[in-house]
């Protein structure tokens, strides 16, 4: 089993921070692209049936981990003690500033990440992380050119963007910069599957090809040109627990000793001459969310934890992707 980080260079304005399954369906097409559609058929249903082993994180800002930031926020509260029961108005007043400051941290180093596991009440303090800000993109529809009619006026309209910025501590004030580079993790086994799609990200890399993971791609939004792609060494699991990096589907994990927030979201079936189907009845589906705490049994590996599932929708060819990439824990100061 082998971890590779990928490297992308984001050419313009992200709409949503893409998750393993964005990542899943695009490395999908990538395959189906350059090898052909029985190529991309074969892998899904290798990963489904557990024959080839992938796993995937979100995407995040290069050289960043993401914060679990509800566990944290627990941690923030010592054992046997609720907010009233600490009492003054003044401690629990810097309680609230303590859990901004965790909620301002989106993704932290992995040093900064082991510093906050010692002492979680010192988020105000460390540096530097990464905040998320919501944002709106001003656009212009070309009435004119899109009707063919002349006269027709154009209009304004904004699309909700989402813009990652590097916080650093300075002398008198904190210091941001932008975002430009981001990573994703891969987690593959030894199969040709799973090797044929780890040479064609090399190649990738090497060629700096692009990858489209979202919406609006003609307006140069989520598109990204591949960077690097690297084996990753990963530090050693000496314990049990792990930070969830993807959208997990949960297999083989123990939900007692766990600590796990749930995303949903709405599946309907995609035609590519009619774009989304309205009229399809509504199905949700929950995953694990980024930033869970996966508790697994002694020993177990990582690669049981997680699974895929046929597609409500295209059962014969699409899967809905749920192995997600989990990150080794520290353990010293950490508890669930």
């Amino acid at each position: 089993m082998s971890v590779y980080r990928i490297e992308l260079t984001a050419q313009g304005a992200l709409t949503q921070m893409p998750d393993s399954q964005k990542i899943f369906g695009a490395l999908v097409y990538l395959l189906s692209e350059t090898y052909g559609g029985e190529e991309a058929t074969e892998l899904t249903k290798a990963v489904l049936l557990k024959k080839s082993h992938l796993a995937l994180s979100n995407l995040m800002p290069l050289g960043y981990l993401p914060v679990p930031q509800d566990y944290v926020m627990d941690m923030l509260v010592p054992l046997g003690k609720t907010v009233k029961q600490e009492g003054e108005e003044k401690e629990e007043e810097g309680l609230k500033k303590k859990r901004k400051a965790v909620k301002e941290r989106s993704y932290l180093r992995e040093a900064e990440l082991k510093q906050l596991w010692k002492a979680p009440q010192e988020c105000g303090t460390i540096f530097p992380y990464v905040e998320i800000q919501n944002q709106q993109l001003l656009r212009a529809s070309i009435e004119s050119v899109r009707y063919g009619i002349p006269e027709l006026e154009s209009k304004l309209y904004s699309v909700p963007t989402v813009a990652l910025q590097a916080v650093f501590r300075g002398e008198k004030d904190k210091e941001k910069r932008p975002i430009k580079y981001f990573c994703f993790y891969l987690q593959a086994g030894e199969d040709s599957n799973a090797d044929k799609l780890v040479s064609l990200l090399k190649r990738s890399a090497q060629e700096k090809r692009m990858i489209i993971l979202g919406k609006r791609a003609s307006q140069n939004l989520n598109t990204f040109v591949f960077k690097e792609a690297a084996e990753e060494k990963l530090p050693d699991a000496r314990g049990d627990k792990f930070l969830n990096m993807g959208m997990l589907l949960p297999d083989k994990i123990n939900f007692a000793d766990s600590r796990l927030n749930l995303f949903t979201s709405e599946r309907r079936p995609f035609q590519m001459d009619g774009g989304w189907n309205k009229n399809f009845k509504k199905q949700y589906i929950s995953f694990i969310a980024e930033g869970s705490i996966i508790a697994l049994a002694a020993d177990m590996d990582t690669a049981k934890a997680g699974k895929s599932i046929p597609s409500p929708f295209e059962s014969q060819r699409d899967i809905v992707f749920g192995n997600a990439f989990l990150y080794p824990l520290p353990q010293d100061e950490g508890r669930v």
